[in-house]
């Protein structure tokens, strides 16, 4: 695993509970990239296969997508569902995950968020909460390396967010007494 705690504190993503009740992880990166750009990276087939393999979308709203996390594109979606907001180069919401883009001097900001689901399998609130920090942290990585030309897609190994605090995040079983 990659040191967490190497990583500058504004990249490492939060855990925030939303005003219906849900609880999210939310990433907020400035690029020096415009939005078009950004947009073009997170939507465009070819551009997807270099930091994102396994994500395949309809480029309308009311289109469909689909996930295979790892990028083996075979066998059923991890997640699949309805491109709910398809608005270039803004916003796309695909079921829980919204990749939103504001322009900013010098590029763009990218605000990330996903739905986080708990009670899925037998890991606790904690451990889904810091997978799926972990896991969007390095697509988002590689999102920006894609941009740069620098991305590695071997590089699949994620940060132990068990090692630093998350504002927000689930606590741990025994931090509760149970």
């Amino acid at each position: 695993m990659k040191d967490i705690r190497e990583v500058p504190t504004d990249r490492l993503g939060r855990v925030v509970k939303t005003d219906t009740g849900d609880t999210r992880v939310e990433f907020v990166r400035v690029m020096p990239y415009s939005a078009d750009q950004v947009w073009h990276a997170i939507t465009d087939a070819d551009s997807l296969a270099k930091w994102f393999p396994g994500f395949q979308l309809e480029h309308r709203q009311g289109g469909t997508f689909a996930i295979w996390f790892g990028g083996d594109c075979s066998g059923p979606a991890h997640v699949s569902g309805i491109v709910d907001v398809y608005d270039p180069p803004k916003e796309l919401r695909c079921g829980s995950m919204r990749w939103q883009l504001e322009s900013i001097s010098g590029g763009c900001q990218l605000t990330f968020t996903d739905i986080l689901r708990f009670n899925q399998d037998h890991r606790s609130d904690y451990e889904i909460s810091n997978s799926v920090l972990a896991g969007w942290h390095l697509y988002i990585d590689h999102l920006e390396e894609s941009l740069a030309g620098t991305v590695d897609p071997n590089d699949d190994i994620e940060y132990d967010y068990s090692q630093i605090e998350v504002t927000g995040r689930p606590v741990t079983e025994t931090a509760t007494g149970q």
